[in-house]
C-alpha cells in the first residue's frame, strides 16, 4: 500500500509538471497586423472559436489584433499548436481582404480596426463565441454558429444569421429599409417601429418598413433576437 501510494504521488507530481510545461510552451501571444487600406473596398474575417470585435479606426490603415491561446481537442497528452509560430493570414484578391488564421485548435480573441474612410462590405464567418461590431460599412453580413452578436452601426445594410444565440441589431431609423427578422426557437422584438410581430408556439417573426433604403436581415435559429431603430 505504501509503495502504492508513493507511485500515485510521483505519477501526480510528474503530471503536474507535465501539464505546466505544456502550458508555458504554447501560452499565449498577441499577434498584430496593419494593411494598407487604399485599394481595399471589403474585409472578410474567418474564425474559429473566440471572439470578434468590429471598431472606427482613427487612421487609412486596416488594423488587425489577435490574441492566441492554443487548445487541446483531445486528451491532455495531445499535442499543442506552437502560437509563437502563428501568423495573421492576410490575402488580398483584386479590392477584397480576407483575414485568418491558418491553424487548428486555437482561441482567437480579435479586435478589427477599420479605416476612417468607408468599407464598402464586412463578412465575417465565425464558429463559436461572441461578435460586436460598431464600425459601419455599407454592406454588414454576419455568420455565427454559435455565441451572440451585437451590430451597432447608424448606416449600412445588415445581414445576420446565427445559429444558436442572441442577437442584438441597432441602427437608424433613416438607415433602415425593408426590415425583417425570425427566430426558429426564440423570441423576437422590434423597437423604434410600428412595425408587425408574431410569436408562434416556439418561434418569432418581426417586421416592418423604415424610413431608409438599406434591409436590415436577421435569422435566428435557437436564441433571442432584438432589432432597434433609432431616431
Amino acid at each position: 500500500m505504501r509503495i502504492s501510494r508513493i507511485l500515485s504521488t510521483i505519477t501526480a507530481v510528474l503530471l503536474v509538471i507535465f501539464l505546466g510545461a505544456s502550458a508555458n510552451a504554447a501560452g499565449e501571444v498577441t499577434k498584430v497586423r496593419t494593411i494598407d487600406a487604399q485599394s481595399i473596398s471589403s474585409v472578410t474575417l474567418k474564425a474559429g472559436v473566440g471572439s470578434v470585435r468590429v471598431e472606427p479606426g482613427s487612421g487609412a490603415a486596416i488594423e488587425a489584433r489577435v490574441v492566441l491561446r492554443a487548445k487541446r481537442s483531445t486528451g491532455i497528452f495531445s499535442s499543442l499548436p506552437d502560437v509563437e509560430k502563428l501568423e495573421i493570414s492576410a490575402t488580398t484578391r483584386g479590392d477584397q481582404l480576407e483575414l485568418d488564421m491558418d491553424a487548428k485548435n486555437i482561441q482567437e480573441d480579435w479586435v478589427l480596426k477599420l479605416p476612417t474612410k468607408e468599407i464598402s462590405a464586412l463578412e465575417i464567418m465565425f464558429g463559436v463565441g461572441d461578435i460586436k461590431v460598431t464600425a459601419p460599412a455599407k454592406r454588414v453580413e454576419l455568420d455565427l454558429g454559435v455565441g451572440d452578436a451585437e451590430i451597432d452601426i447608424v448606416t449600412g445594410a445588415i445581414k445576420v444569421r446565427v445559429g444558436t444565440g442572441d442577437l442584438r441589431i441597432k441602427t437608424g431609423f433613416s438607415n433602415a429599409g425593408a426590415v425583417e427578422g425570425t427566430t426558429g426557437v426564440g423570441s423576437a422584438s422590434l423597437k423604434g417601429l410600428e412595425g408587425t410581430v408574431k410569436s408562434n408556439v416556439v418561434g418569432s417573426r418581426v417586421y416592418g418598413k423604415g424610413g431608409g433604403q438599406q434591409p436590415i436581415d436577421a435569422t435566428v435559429g435557437v436564441g433571442d433576437l432584438t432589432i432597434e431603430l433609432t431616431q
